[in-house]
């Protein structure tokens, strides 16, 4: 009996290593809100809100992340994926003004889409200066192509902007189901 208990605690403990270590792939990614946290030895935990339930929950968030300004593409997106994506994101925060900590990241998936916010120092911003930022982004790429730019005003500095759920943002390692 002992044997037979040892062995499949041994079983479990391989599959929960074999499936920790399989990321999911970004056509398996549901819709919703997504926060990565790092533990203390740098791995990443991802916290997921689904659609239905999005601006029902709080935020806390920590990574290291790859500094970015702006740029467009490649690629292009559905426009009305693409703007769920970002009121999602808008949404999820409870109040008008966003905080978020140095090397932290928050985004929110529907359909192809994930939008981001990449801060790379504490700070606070204004609800309103994600919008500016998003309609900079849709002037300078055009409204369905993918792009990215600094959140100007306020304290922090940081970006936000939209890509394919496929495609990496905020480091040049992460992306969704990482």
């Amino acid at each position: 009996m002992k044997v037979t208990a040892f062995f499949i605690m041994l079983l479990a403990g391989v599959y929960s290593v074999t499936a920790a270590s399989n990321p999911t792939q970004a056509s398996e990614v549901a819709d919703g809100f997504y926060q990565v946290n790092p533990d203390e030895s740098g791995n990443t935990a991802t916290k997921f809100t689904p659609w239905d339930e999005v601006g029902k929950s709080s935020a806390k968030r920590r990574s290291i992340l790859a500094k970015r300004r702006e740029d467009c593409g490649p690629g292009s997106v559905s426009v009305n994926d693409a703007d769920a994506a970002f009121n999602c994101l808008l949404n999820s925060f409870k109040i008008n003004v966003v905080s978020l900590k140095k090397d932290s990241w928050t985004y929110c998936v529907r359909g192809d889409v994930v939008a981001f916010i990449c801060p790379y120092s504490d700070g606070h911003k204004l609800k309103d200066r994600f919008i500016d930022t998003w309609a900079y982004v849709r002037r300078r790429c055009g409204t369905s192509i993918l792009g990215y730019a600094q959140v100007s005003g306020d304290v922090g500095d940081w970006t936000a902007g939209y890509a394919l759920k496929t495609a990496n943002f905020c480091t040049k390692k992460f992306k969704v189901g990482s």
